[in-house]
Formats: structure tokens, sequence, C-alpha cells
């Protein structure tokens, strides 16, 4: 965890960029230019993700390290493969060394003080310190130079994670319903609300992104990113940038974009719940839902490196018994191992299920059509929702083959929406991936409507 200001020990010096790209061989050179050109900056690193043009070649022209996938992978990946190369690179520069000037090895040990024995500690040779990561879109263009204010809060002031608040982009439309899906789930998760929650431009160290690891899937790192971070203790800070990409539209390309988004948002959520109970009345008084965004960039707090003082003192509860309450809470946990999930319930989601009759929730999430266990999380979200009905709807899905459980989450989600109209030009029955696709389209469709 950091302090405000650079006060903690290796933080870092240098910045390395990392910029996924998939058929971006028109802009990727202005990219990667402007990039350099940001102070701090040492090392570009472009991932092709499965580019079926001259993106790798008109990257390695410039000199930067490209790396490539065979497929496209996804936006996650490619910032994970990105990550990965600049640890090698790093790696190869500790072993490599700095020769002395007689081409010896440097010496990297303490000078001995008087009285001192034992081996003696090895120094880490100045500026070896982990970069920086430097997240940035492929179709930025001359304007990447624009995420200088990020560098300047990571290196400068201690942010562990600074994210970009991006000017208005021209062209730029319908993404509402994912932004707020994003904006919700973030708040509900860590009490701190986005104002731009699916921006991916971000400077992070390198422990704040181990920390985080592993990433959501696709289009969901964004939101994991920020949840994880938050979740962990690190400095999450929002900065304006001057920075422009190339926007998402309102054809049917665009509205498949968005569906794929809000499907990979609604995923990582589910895989990251760690409600407040205090975050969950503010929402349901509209504090969460029905609040705009704040004018000024949001940013949690650098954290306190005083302690909290003291609250007074009350009078004490009856003390209960500890063996009798520990007695008791293994036996809920055992009871609800009986349910179908993939691994052990945590202190925070027994408690989230309460007194729910473990036995009726077992039947109820039995009888969806389900392949494969749910995580302990995703039993938390589906104990909240009618799953008689949601039974009812996966059944009648004019679907071959089972749901997964990620796929029973994203329908349970929408529950509260008609059910979805097949178009007459799909053939049926369709694929449980397709139909799910179908369910978050109309859900884009009906916020822009």
């Amino acid at each position: 965890m950091s302090t405000a200001g650079p006060l903690t020990a290796h933080r870092p010096a240098r910045v390395a960029v990392v910029i996924p790209a998939k058929n971006e061989a028109e802009r990727i050179e202005a990219t990667i230019r402007a990039a350099r050109a940001i102070t701090g900056v040492d090392m570009v690193v472009v991932v092709d993700d499965g580019s079926t043009d001259a993106t790798a070649a008109v990257a390695m022209g410039t000199g930067a390290l490209v790396v490539r996938h065979a497929s496209n992978r996804g936006k996650a990946a490619a910032m994970a493969t990105g990550a990965q190369m600049v640890a090698m690179r790093e790696d190869t520069e500790r072993a490599e060394g700095e020769p002395t000037a007689d081409g010896g090895e440097p010496d990297r040990t303490e000078e001995r003080v008087p009285g001192h024995t034992g081996p003696l500690p090895v120094i880490e040779p100045e500026g070896h310190e982990p970069r920086a990561l430097l997240f940035l879109d492929a179709d930025m263009g001359e304007s990447a130079t624009g995420a200088q204010p990020l560098v300047d809060a990571v290196l400068g002031e201690g942010v562990d994670m600074a994210i970009a608040l991006l000017p208005p982009q021209e062209g730029a439309a319908g993404m509402g319903i994912v932004v707020r899906t994003a904006r919700r789930g973030i708040a509900r998760a860590t009490g701190w609300e986005a104002t731009q929650p699916l921006s991916g431009t971000r400077c992070i160290t390198r422990e704040t992104w181990e920390a985080c690891q592993p990433l959501a899937a696709g289009w969901g790192v964004e939101t994991s990113l920020s949840i994880d971070a938050l979740t962990a203790g690190f400095w999450v800070k929002e900065v304006p940038c001057e920075l422009h990409h190339r926007a998402t539209g309102k054809d049917l390309a665009g509205q498949l974009h968005r569906a794929a988004q809000l499907r990979d948002v609604l995923r990582a959520l589910a895989r990251r719940r760690h409600l407040s109970p205090v975050v969950e009345d503010v929402e349901a008084e509209g504090g969460v839902e029905g609040a705009d965004a704040p004018e000024d960039p949001a940013t949690t707090d650098a954290p306190a490196s005083a302690e909290t003082p003291a609250a007074p003192e009350t009078p004490a509860a009856p003390a209960r018994d500890g063996a009798e309450e520990t007695a008791r809470a293994e036996r809920r946990r055992a009871a609800l191992e009986t349910l179908p999930v993939s691994s052990t319930f945590s202190d925070a989601q027994t408690r989230a299920l309460g007194d729910r009759d473990v036995e009726h929730l077992d039947a109820l999430l039995r009888d969806l059509p389900v392949n494969g266990p749910f995580a302990p999380d995703d039993v938390v979200f589906l104990a909240g929702v009618d799953l008689e009905m949601l039974a009812v709807r996966m059944h009648d899905a004019p679907v071959t083959g089972p749901f997964t459980p990620e796929q029973a989450v994203i329908i349970a989600s929408h529950l509260e929406r008609d059910e979805v109209e097949i178009p007459s030009s799909v053939g049926t029955p369709l694929s449980a991936d397709e139909y799910t696709s179908l369910v978050i389209h109309a859900a884009v469709e009906a916020e822009n409507s």
C-alpha cells in the first residue's frame, strides 16, 4: 500500500508502455512515437492480438518490442502478455548487470561495518526497480502524449494506479448501460464511485498489478483492476488527460461491441463481490444509482499513515461462548458446502447468505439447466434473485445443450426485462452463448431506445 507521495521503498522510476493492438497498422506508428515522447518512458511493448494486417511489421519498424498472439485472445490476455514481456526484459537487464570500468562485475554489497559478521546484504542496483506499466490504446495516435499526467501521478505523487479521465470523444454513443453497470458494481464492492469506470488507459505500479491477478477476461479487465486494487488497499486516482481514440458508434457493430463489454463487465462483477452493508444501504436510498458523476476528478484517499483515533468506549455486549460460536459457524459452512459450488465459502460469503434455507437453495440451483458448479460468489448473487423465474426462462429458451454458470448469472442479471425475442432471421435452436448474447443485446437496445 502506498501513501501520498513517493514515500514507500522501491517506487518505480521508469515506465514501460504496453499497447494491445489488433489491425491498427494505420495508427500504431504514431501511437508508438507519441508514447516514447512521454517523460519517464524507456520501453514500449506492442502486443499484436491476432491482427490480419501489417500491425506487427509496422510496430517492429519503429523499434518497439513486439509479441504476437497467433489468434485473437482478447484485451485482458494482451495486457497480461505485455506485462510478462516487460518482466522478462527486466530479468535480462538484471542478469546482464552493469560492468565496472575494468570490465568486471560491479560490487553490490554494503560496506562492512566494524563488528558485523556473516554475509552482507546485496543491494539492488539503482534504477532496477520494476517499471510501472502504462497501458495505451493502439488507435490514440499523436494524442498518446496526453498520458503524461498518469505517469507523473505514479512516479511523482505515489499513486498506485492512475486512471485517465478522457474528454468527450467525437462519435461516441450508447455506452450508458455498460458504464452504469460497471460504476454501480465498483461502488458496491468498494464504496468508491468512478467517473469513467471503463477507461482502459492506466498507469499502474507492478506491486499493484501483481495484487490484481488473475485478471478478469476480455472487456471486464478495467472493472476488475479497480475493484482488486481498491480492496487490496492501493491508492487509485482518476486524472484528466487529453487523449483521443476511435469511438464506438451506433451501428450494429457498435451495439455488438457494447454487448460484449456488458457481458464481460457482468462476469467480472460476478467474480468480485465484496459487498459492504453500508454501501448497500446508500444504494437502496438512491445514493449510488441516482448520483450524477462528480464534477471534479474522482480519487480515493491516499492510505493514511496516522492511526485512527479510538472510538469512545461503549458497554460491552454479553460475551458468547467462543466454542459454541465456532461450532455453529462450522456447521453452517459444512451445510453450504453441499451446494453445487466449486470451492469453499469465505466467512463474508457465509454471512451474506445468512440463515437461508440451504436445502431449498440447493434444490433451486440444481433445477437450473447448468453444466458445472457455481463459484461461491455466484451463489451469493443468485440467492438474491427469483431462481424459480430464472429456471423457467432458461428451460424455455430455444437452446440446445446446457448453460454455463457464468451465463446463468448474466441471464439472472436481466430477469426484470421481458423475455428476449429471437429475430426471425436467426435460426433456432441457438447455442447457450448465442442466447446469452441476445439477452445482453436486448438490454443494450432497451437502454438506447
